[in-house]
């Protein structure tokens, strides 16, 4: 199966977004468990400290350090959506130069071509396969970059061909849904 599928800002925004969402979601999970932590331990803290119960400094202390460390990484979390919305922003420009891209189903290989390059992926190399929101995920593992595709791209029905496809190819995914 090959498609030829013409550029869409609006579909790669949503997907960008789509991917930073489901990277960083176990990590925005996991830093509100934090912060929450660290809010029961301090206030804990206080109603220790307030009935003169001195270990109440040591909890204090925790879940301040549990209440930084969330507003550190929340920061983190920002800076790197804003790096990928000025990442995004770059890679739509130059798409803009050459919008075809090249998707290719065979038998022994996968192959994107784009602006940027020609490549061919033997199916062994591939670990991990999704769809979200009926967008198509196509990796080597779950938690790094992607290939992605949407169903608006190429249609329904060569949408569930190419799931289909893949599904027949990768052996044991890390992850499907």
């Amino acid at each position: 199966m090959t498609f030829k599928i013409p550029f869409n800002e609006y579909i790669y925004k949503q997907q960008i977004q789509l991917t930073f969402d489901n990277s960083w979601k176990n990590y925005l999970a996991k830093n509100k468990k934090d912060f929450i932590t660290g809010i029961i331990v301090f206030c804990l803290g206080i109603a220790i400290l307030y009935g003169n119960g001195n270990i109440g400094i040591l909890f204090i202390i925790m879940g301040l350090i549990c209440i930084i460390n969330y507003y550190v990484k929340y920061n983190q979390y920002k800076n790197a959506k804003k790096e990928t919305q000025k990442l995004a922003q770059e890679i739509i420009e130059k798409y803009s130069l050459n919008p075809m891209t090249l998707w290719e189903f065979n038998d022994s290989f996968f192959r994107f071509k784009f602006y940027g390059g020609d490549y061919k992926i033997n199916w062994e190399n591939f670990k991990y396969y999704n769809v979200v929101d009926k967008t198509f995920f196509l990796g080597f593992n779950e938690s790094g970059n992607y290939y992605t595709l949407s169903e608006s791209e190429v249609g329904k029905e060569n949408f569930l061909k190419i799931i289909e496809f893949v599904k027949n190819k990768i052996e044991n995914p890390q992850s499907i849904n």
